[in-house]
């Protein structure tokens, strides 16, 4: 029974990396417009397989030992990521990716972009050991440089240490995908680098069938020749929605020019096969080598241009390519016996150029056999017969019990020591280490430190490589990246000053700026303290949330919901607080959503199938209580909100329904209607001051289906989504110091928006001193890297500018002030003509974040009863008046234009300049100017060659006469001469044909008679 489970089950994790699972007898390529199941199936299948088990938090208990299940959780963590992304009616995958769908919008959105800067807080830094800091994929060296090495991440980027590992630089955060499965160095020239985008082993959150790689499809495989200054594709690339994956780059070890690469097949409807694909000219061009077919893992024979090798990645038989001509062609052929065989790796040797090993997984992602040849690939032996135990190799346990399972099709390595080719080290879970040539294995590291005598290594591994120029041997994992110098008796944890975390969730002080915890993928909660980070629980990191009154009390959680309780602000019980539920621990979704109440922090509520309660932070069992009906047993909980002005209003939701209570779950809550949804809900917020105004967000692709807003406690609906991209929508949160409109900020698959909405049943919102108009949606992504947000939140300061915090899916947490999108909040802003032919400006402001100042400009308008024509070449600047610097409450502002010129009817705006000299513009106001008195305005410019012009006011209706003199009293010219009405006027005057020297000009109305004096100088 249980081994035909675990088949089953590891069928299904076979579909996650896209393999064909059956050959019908033969060498078939799955064929790839063939239906695949949809998630819903596939999960269905899954858990009706491990029903039996009871696996709780991804252990079950066989013979009275606790047991890990291989594979369930990356299952459960490839499910949680597509069941945001799904059709929900059919639940069938999308065609199209974050990436494809922001370019379809790039256009429109960058011209709606704000100049705020995000900067990075982390993580970067781990204990090492069972620690981490996130997956790395693949490691390159510097062919003469000890200290000078290269790692990928999959949804991190390529990052570069010049300093053996000490320190770290990013070097692709401009690329639409950050993602990095293989690293190519030229030996000529280090600046010359190639990498394979994308996520080999599956995307940063898996994948399941239908193609699908999660978020970071591969774009092809790119080239710098800077070092990584700048990168441009090379001739084979690819688009998100083709779904590629590129499984392995190498070059000829003889001639840089010459590249292989192998590529996974492209989605339905696209020309590009799963192959071998070679350039001889650096990149420009690439074809598909006949006779190849998607493998894993590229090697040439040491010291050999002419013969490669390649294993095959599909499920099946065992199947191993061979080049004898440099990659151009190539034939296959069988290894070994059976059909029972997933992933292959392979490894060769400077020290037996001739020897080739390969590493092969089972269908139930255990040891097949590890395989050696001693004639460059022709035949090959199964060598690790020496033990029974040894298929259990890649499974947790490090003396191989278990079965012949574990996660082989997720991570799998091999590497042979150049040196002493009898030493070889193979990753699964564990590293293990043979030195007879693979006859024997004992484990070289684990995951866990209650393992005596094995050293404590992250667990998961993905990249092993020996250094040429050192001889050691350095291990990729899902922690980070690690180096051994003495053959894996113990290892050292390089991984510090890379930031390429997987953030679920972050949790945000509300009493102290620099302190916040996250929950990361397969690393833990971790807590980012005055600038340091410190790890305080293992496995993967859930929902966090930190005590808005009192930072001491900290929350993690573990997967589907498992809550710790820390009461000293920087250790954690070992106990779950949720064990104190009646019943025991309940089993909640991936990412369980609990919250504080807003003004009695000891009271929290948690949302499994139902909602449950606890009034002192859940540390006893008496204190637990029921705080709703069940009311999503079958799909489970996935978020909910308490809205901060009144703690007994609480809204939940699961994928597809939404539940309300106004009087804190103390009877049965009630169901609301939502519109008719494509996709799920995503998360929930609440207004600041007002319960019921509620917004929730919706994931997948679906134009339109974005972000809906309730003013009404849920009653009715009015979709916001606006202009925003068609991407899933992770979070969303509300800034409670705008009160005068609904600031809102959502995270999306790539990037931060930001939307100023106007109060339900209120006008528009007042002036803003925006540069673009935010009535709808903008990019707020500036210096963000192009990644999943998983959620945002808010730190409010007491002083100076709020912090809005973002967790990312691959490059860690990060921050920008709020106040950089709402520097100033304007008011009102005001022109009036008043006595002469003056004009006062009044406005008032709200708040003021590092404001310097404001610059009044003026323009003419032709006629205030038309259409105004302003041209953005014509404001003038006209004055200055210093701002407040910051401020929180209102300040008033007037400025009076003395010098009216240019026609009676002016428009007037202000530019609101930060301290650092970011600027915005204000709306436009205008105004008629009526003078009270007659004005001669002296000329501008004065002197002047050959052109001037001369205002002056008229105060009622005249004959107006405007002349000028020259200096013997003699007209030269009338410039008016016409009945005027009361007004603003403006002459000019032309003296390209008068000498130069002084001139006087003259206006006459009545027995009113002004004359001023002018220069031209020619």
């Amino acid at each position: 029974m249980k081994k035909n489970i675990t088949i089953l089950i590891i069928t299904i994790l076979t579909l996650l990396l896209g393999y064909s699972s059956s050959l019908l007898g033969q060498k078939l390529l799955k064929n790839q417009n063939e239906r695949v199941k949809t998630l819903n199936e596939q999960r269905k299948e899954f858990e009706e397989k491990w029903e039996s088990y009871d696996v709780k938090n991804g252990f079950y208990i066989e013979n009275g030992k606790k047991t890990k299940a291989p594979g369930w959780k990356i299952f459960k963590r490839a499910e949680y990521f597509w069941e945001q992304r799904i059709y929900l009616n059919s639940g069938e995958f999308p065609k199209t990716t974050a990436v494809d769908e922001y370019e379809k919008a790039k256009k429109r959105l960058d011209k709606t972009t704000y100049t705020e800067s995000w900067s990075n807080l982390g993580t970067n830094s781990s204990a090492g050991g069972y620690a981490g800091i996130g997956r790395i994929n693949c490691i390159a060296f510097h062919p003469t440089d000890v200290n000078t090495f290269w790692v990928g991440s999959p949804s991190g980027g390529i990052w570069k240490t010049t300093t053996g590992g000490n320190s770290w630089t990013i070097l692709n955060s401009s690329l639409s995908v950050l993602g990095v499965s293989a690293i190519v160095v030229d030996p000529t020239n280090t600046d010359i680098i190639y990498i394979a985008t994308g996520d080999r082993d599956g995307g940063s959150m898996a994948s399941l069938g239908g193609g699908q790689v999660a978020d970071n499809a591969s774009i092809g495989i790119y080239k710098t020749t800077n070092g990584g200054t700048s990168w441009s594709p090379t001739g084979l690339t690819y688009t998100t929605s083709q779904k590629v994956k590129v499984f392995d780059l190498i070059m000829d070890p003889n001639n840089s020019q010459t590249l292989l690469a192998s590529t996974s097949y492209a989605s339905s409807g696209t020309s590009s096969n799963g192959a071998i694909y070679r350039t001889t000219n650096g990149g420009t061009s690439w074809t598909q080598s006949p006779g190849s077919y998607r493998a894993w893992r590229l090697a040439y024979k040491p010291g050999s241009s002419s013969i490669v090798y390649g294993t095959e990645a599909f499920g099946g038989e065992q199947y191993f390519q061979r080049s004898i001509d440099g990659g151009a062609n190539w034939s296959d052929f069988t290894f070994g016996s059976g059909t029972d065989a997933s992933r292959t790796e392979l490894a060769v040797s400077a020290g037996e150029s001739n020897t080739v090993y390969l590493l092969v997984a089972n269908a139930a992602g255990g040891v097949n056999g590890i395989y050696k040849s001693t004639d460059s690939g022709l035949n090959f032996t199964k060598v690790n017969t020496n033990s029974a135990t040894q298929p259990g190799m890649l499974g947790y346990n490090t003396d191989g019990s278990g079965g012949a399972t574990g996660q082989g099709t997720y991570d799998l390595c091999i590497a042979v020591d150049p040196a002493t080719p009898g030493t070889i080290f193979i990753g699964g879970i564990t590293t293990w280490k043979s030195t007879d040539f693979g006859v024997t294995w004992a484990a070289a590291n684990n995951w866990t430190s209650n393992t005596a005598g094995v050293p404590t290594v992250h667990a998961d591994k993905h990249a092993l490589a020996y250094q040429p120029v050192s001889g050691n041997l350095f291990e990729g994992n899902d922690g980070g990246i690690y180096k051994t110098t003495n053959s894996g008796a113990s290892w050292t944890d390089l991984s510090n000053g890379l930031v390429i975390s997987q953030i679920y969730r972050l949790g945000v002080s509300q009493t102290n700026a620099s302190k916040v915890i996250t929950g990361l993928q397969d690393n833990g909660a971790k807590l980012y303290n005055t600038g340091a980070w410190t790890d305080v629980s293992g496995g993967d990191g859930m929902e966090c949330i930190i005590d808005y009154s009192n930072a001491n009390y900290m929350y993690a959680t573990y997967t589907e919901g498992k809550i710790y309780l820390s009461t000293d602000g920087a250790t954690f019980s070992n106990v779950a607080i949720t064990a104190n539920i009646p019943g025991g621990q309940p089993t909640g979704a991936w990412v369980t959503p609990y919250v504080i109440h807003p003004s009695t922090p000891s009271t929290i509520f948690v949302a499994y199938d139902k909602v449950w309660k606890t009034t002192d932070r859940g540390v006893s069992t008496g204190n637990w209580s029921t705080a709703s009906q069940t009311l999503s047993s079958s799909n489970l909980l996935r978020s909910l909100a308490i809205a901060p002005s009144d703690g007994n209003v609480i809204y939940t939701a699961d994928q597809t329904n939404m539940w309300k209570t106004t009087d804190g779950g103390a009877t049965n809550w009630t169901p609301i209607t939502l519109p008719t949804l494509s996709n799920s809900i995503t998360y929930i917020a609440v207004h600041a001051t007002n319960p019921d105004i509620v917004w929730f967000t919706v994931g997948g692709f679906t134009t339109g289906q974005k972000v809906y807003q309730s003013s009404n406690g849920g009653a009715s609906w009015t979709n916001i989504s606006g202009a925003l991209p068609n991407l899933p929508i992770m979070s969303i949160v509300h800034y409670k110091k705008a009160t005068d409109r609904n600031v809102l900020f959502v995270s999306t698959d790539l990037g931060v928006y930001v939307s100023e909405q106007a109060l339900p049943g209120s006008p528009p919102p007042p002036t803003s001193l925006q540069k673009v108009n935010v009535s709808d949606w903008a990019q707020y992504n500036t210096g963000l890297p192009n990644v999943v947000v998983a959620e945002l939140e808010i730190f409010y300061a007491a002083s100076g500018p709020d912090k809005l915090r973002a967790a990312t899916f691959g490059r860690g947490l990060w921050e920008t002030n709020v106040d950089a999108a709402l520097p100033v909040e304007l008011t009102s802003f005001s022109a009036n003509s008043i006595e002469g032919s003056k004009v006062s400006l009044n406005w008032e402001t709200a708040t003021e974040v590092n404001n310097y100042g404001f610059e009044i400009e003026r323009q003419s308008v032709t006629d205030l009863d038309k259409t105004s024509k302003l041209s953005e070449d014509c404001w003038t600047s006209i004055g200055f008046i210093n701002g407040s610097g910051n401020s929180n409450s209102p300040k008033q502002y007037s400025f009076v234009d003395e010098l009216i010129s240019g026609g009676s009817n002016f428009a007037y705006r202000l530019k609101q300049i930060d301290i650092d000299g970011k600027f915005e513009y204000s709306d436009v106001v205008e105004v008629k100017v009526l003078p009270t008195n007659f004005v001669l305005q002296q000329n501008y410019p004065n002197p002047f060659n050959p052109e001037t012009k001369i205002s002056y006011s008229v105060p009622s209706t005249n004959l107006i006469t405007l002349s000028v003199f020259d200096v013997l009293g003699r007209e030269v010219v009338k410039l008016v001469n016409e009945i005027q009405e009361q007004g603003v006027y403006e002459a000019g005057f032309d003296a390209s044909q008068f000498p130069s020297g002084i001139y006087f000009y003259s206006l006459q109305a009545g027995e009113f008679t002004m004359t001023k004096k002018m220069m031209l100088l020619k």
